[in-house]
């Protein structure tokens, strides 16, 4: 690895660059079987020692025994009744891509325990997120007495007061922070709930619903013999969801993906196929960002139904016919966000806070635009859509800020409110924005920021242009998957001379080194504006990564850029 001092300047998307410094010399005589690059990437996320180093690579933490979740005998044991009295039974989901894993996993439980099960999944527009009391009422009149939710539900009190009125139990599978038990819940299955006693925190909603089936499969081991099968949809959401691909995370992501090589569901090959990737080699970043977009576009600007039913479907020519109406809403849903970005950026310009709304604005790309934004701007990013009268907005913010804090201190003038550190919700009336304007601008000064708040880049470290390989590539691509807080290595190389460069595809820029070999391409996405600046002989500094291109049956290693920095001279 090359080791020379950072350089502090802009690149050409306006970000600084925070670069690694190289782990101590000690840790690498310590663990002197594993490549030093491998072992500085590892370094970088936590694994700061040879013991951590020697664990890593011993593999995923095995499964934690479902029972540790408070009140899962109570789950099952309802459940068990109503396999005993033949009840009905309403799988409540929600509508992004965790959330309709879940609910078809559960569906499809229940469908092998030989219950009467059905879907209910609200309409994100109409609805909104969560148990509504419409919805519980024509859960009722379907004839439902038992509800298990799917990524909701930890804070639906209301909710499940009104089921228990209409006989109806609750059990909720949930993994968002709550405050409080529902008090009329069957049963609370919440990693995140007061007072938890489970080992690990970060399970998605799909990953909550996977310790009930696990349960269920320990209770009823003849009804229910291979929970395993479920892997690929616990995989699917899991990443999706951004959870953390860290302790039993780790091993269900790297089960699932092996699930989905070997015998892909008709609709997830189909889904594959649509967005160009190859089923039997589907990686982790396959999910997110082909597969688990495409998924989520029905619930944005569609129906969520699209996406449960393309997850289940069993006939490979509706599984075609679903991917390719689920790919255009995709193509769709990045249309009508770029429209958002390009609008919101000029409504904000020169103001101290990103804070955006019109009635023109599509509510289900709000929060992919305030994404786009908070990381373009580095720093907090409000985006609303008005609908009857009020604005619906989504808040998104980089490492270092507070949306939950920051929201709270406007509560005076928000209608609603809610969410985490770094993605929230809040609803405000559109005679309050400005004053909610001054509010967030007021609160962002009072911080006690770093100087520079704007766009960062954060890589691995520095590699001199032979590492950037195949051996290289393997060696990385070992320590996978990759997620959440076990990000895909980011890498430096610099002062490499441009031999050329190329527009392809829709925006996207084609690079070659001289220093590097020939057969090596590098790929810029949706940066084709950029391209005047990169003349043939400039000297530059590249962050990446790496990947491969697979093209009429060859396949070629490939890196995947990020910045580039121009040097002077």
């Amino acid at each position: 690895m090359a080791d020379t001092r950072d350089n502090p300047r802009r690149s050409l998307t306006g970000a600084v660059w925070d670069i690694a410094p190289r782990a101590p010399a000690a840790l690498f005589a310590a663990v002197d079987e594993l490549p030093p690059l491998a072992a500085q990437v590892l370094h970088n996320r936590g694994h700061d020692t040879a013991e951590k180093l020697h664990e890593f690579m011993l593999g995923p933490l095995p499964p934690h025994d479902p029972y540790l979740l408070d009140e899962m005998d109570a789950a099952v044991a309802r459940i068990a009744q109503a396999i005993q009295k033949r009840e009905r039974v309403c799988i409540y989901g929600d509508y992004d891509v965790d959330g309709v894993s879940a609910t078809a996993m559960l569906l499809e439980t229940c469908e092998t325990l030989g219950l009467d099960a059905f879907p209910y999944i609200p309409d994100r527009l109409t609805e909104g997120y969560g148990l509504n009391s419409g919805a519980i009422d024509a859960v009722a009149r379907e004839g439902a007495r038992l509800i298990i939710t799917a990524d909701c539900g930890a804070t639906a009190h209301e909710e499940i007061d009104r089921a228990a009125a209409s006989g109806i139990d609750v059990i909720v599978t949930d993994h968002h922070p709550t405050e409080a038990r529902p008090a009329k819940a069957a049963a609370l299955l919440n990693p995140n709930a007061p007072g938890s006693g489970y080992p690990f925190g970060g399970l998605s909603g799909v990953g909550v619903a996977y310790k009930l089936v696990q349960a269920l499969a320990d209770e009823l081991p003849e009804q229910l013999p291979d929970p395993e099968r479920f892997l690929d949809l616990v995989a699917l959401g899991t990443v999706a969801d951004v959870a953390p691909l860290t302790d039993e995370n780790r091993a269900y992501v790297m089960e699932g993906l092996e699930w989905m090589r070997a015998s892909p569901r008709p609709g997830l090959r189909a889904l594959a196929e649509a967005a160009r990737r190859t089923p039997e080699a589907i990686r982790s970043d396959d999910i997110a960002f082909a597969l688990a977009p495409r998924l989520n576009a029905a619930g944005r600007i569609a129906s969520p139904q699209l996406a449960l039913e393309l997850l289940q479907a069993s006939h490979p020519v509706r599984a075609a016919e679903l991917a390719d109406e689920l790919n255009e809403l995709n193509a769709e849903r990045r249309r009508l966000t770029q429209d958002v970005v390009d609008a919101a950026r000029a409504m904000v310009k020169g103001s101290p806070v990103v804070l955006a709304a019109d009635p023109g604005f599509a509510p289900g790309v709000v929060g992919l635009a305030a994404s786009r934004l908070s990381e373009e701007f580095g720093a907090p990013a409000f985006i609303g859509a008005e609908i009857d009268g009020l604005v619906h907005g989504s808040a998104r913010a980089p490492d270092g800020f507070n949306l939950r804090d920051l929201l709270a201190r406007q509560a005076d003038w928000l209608e609603g409110w809610g969410g985490h550190a770094g993605a929230a919700g809040f609803s405000v009336l559109p005679q309050n924005l400005d004053t909610l304007r001054r509010g967030l601008a007021q609160a962002l000064a009072s911080l006690d920021l770093p100087e520079y708040t704007g766009p960062r880049l954060r890589a691995d470290g520095r590699v001199f242009p032979r590492t950037i390989s195949w051996e290289t590539y393997q060696a990385l691509d070992s320590l996978g998957p990759w997620g959440q807080e076990h990000e895909e290595p980011r890498l430096v190389v610099e002062n490499v001379r441009i031999q050329n460069t190329r527009l392809v595809g829709e925006d996207h820029v084609a690079l070659h080194f001289e220093e590097l070999a020939r057969n090596v391409e590098a790929i810029w996405f949706r940066q084709g504006e950029q391209q005047p600046a990169l003349g043939r002989g400039q000297c530059v500094d590249v962050a990446f990564r790496l990947g491969l291109r697979s093209y009429r049956g060859e396949t070629r290693l490939q890196m995947l850029v990020d910045d580039i920095r121009l040097r002077p001279g």
